[in-house]
């Protein structure tokens, strides 16, 4: 029994651990400085970097939402996940060195104060809103709400809307596209 307590302490501390903090990302080309609410357990390149695996399965993701909902086929196409590639082997070198990472308490600690009627992520609604879920949620609000489309193509966006996506989806991709809540946040 006390072995068992002490491996379950040990995998709580892991599993703490690797869900607090937050993240800031340098990128060494423009010397810029972001800070998201990525917890240290993610807070590396390997956020950067796309894999085979993972493209395939937002293209299924996809599939699965085109095949239940056909009025989401234009936000698909517009979302930008059909375009999505496995990260090559010299953009995987590109990016290690370009681009590093350090973990810091919180981003407000380090100077963040964003404006006004903005917030940071969580780091949930980041894995959202950068889900296929999130992508085609994003693109759809934004064709809805474009009056210089033809109205056939925002009634479609409205209907996947509707039909697909949860209202909470639809607040959140909302408010991720007229930047009331932020991925990440430049650092002063």
């Amino acid at each position: 029994m006390k072995k068992e307590e002490e491996q379950t302490w040990i995998l709580s501390t892991l599993y703490w651990q690797r869900n607090s903090g937050n993240c800031i990302k340098l990128d060494s080309n423009t010397n810029t400085r972001t800070c998201s609410r990525r917890p240290s357990g993610v807070c590396n390149v390997n956020q950067l970097i796309v894999t085979q695996a993972e493209v395939n399965f937002n293209l299924n993701e996809t599939r699965n939402i085109q095949n239940r909902i056909p009025d989401c086929q234009e936000s698909i196409l517009q979302s930008g996940i059909l375009s999505q590639g496995a990260t090559s082997n010299s953009n995987t070198d590109t990016i290690k060195s370009r681009y590093s990472f350090q973990v810091v308490e919180t981003c407000e600690n380090v100077g963040i104060q964003p404006n006004s009627g903005t917030r940071l992520a969580t780091f949930f609604e980041i894995q959202w809103l950068e889900s296929p879920r999130g992508k085609i949620s994003k693109a759809a609000k934004l064709i809805a709400a474009n009056g210089f489309l033809p109205q056939s193509s925002r009634d479609k966006a409205n209907s996947c809307l509707q039909l697909e996506f949860l209202e909470w989806e639809k607040e959140l991709a909302q408010e991720n596209n007229l930047n009331k809540i932020l991925l990440e946040i430049a650092l002063p």
